[in-house]
């Protein structure tokens, strides 16, 4: 593989990617915003126990809470959120 895979599918892509933009830094941003992405899919909204009584029609954004979804790919990759940041800060990235 040469540059960026198009999808993160291992550590190993990402670890890989991190290592070819520390040699060719104009790839840099990019690889910033796709980790960013990954950090930013760990939760999901579930509808909160006070609203499950409510027609779908009268549900609004607040019958609905955020939950972390363990099944989000930055989970499946074996990252956590604290690995993410550091490879974050890593790339020179500050938030």
């Amino acid at each position: 593989m040469y540059g960026l895979p198009k999808e993160f599918n291992s550590q190993a892509d990402i670890l890989n990617s991190i290592d070819y933009v520390n040699k060719k830094p104009q790839h840099k941003t990019e690889l910033i915003r796709r980790l960013l992405d990954l950090k930013n899919t760990t939760t999901m909204l579930v509808l909160k126990n006070s609203s499950k009584d409510k027609d779908p029609e009268e549900q609004t954004q607040d019958d609905f809470e955020k939950v972390s979804d363990p099944n989000a790919k930055l989970f499946r990759l074996g990252f956590t959120v604290d690995k993410i940041n550091q490879l974050l800060g890593g790339l020179g990235y500050v938030a």
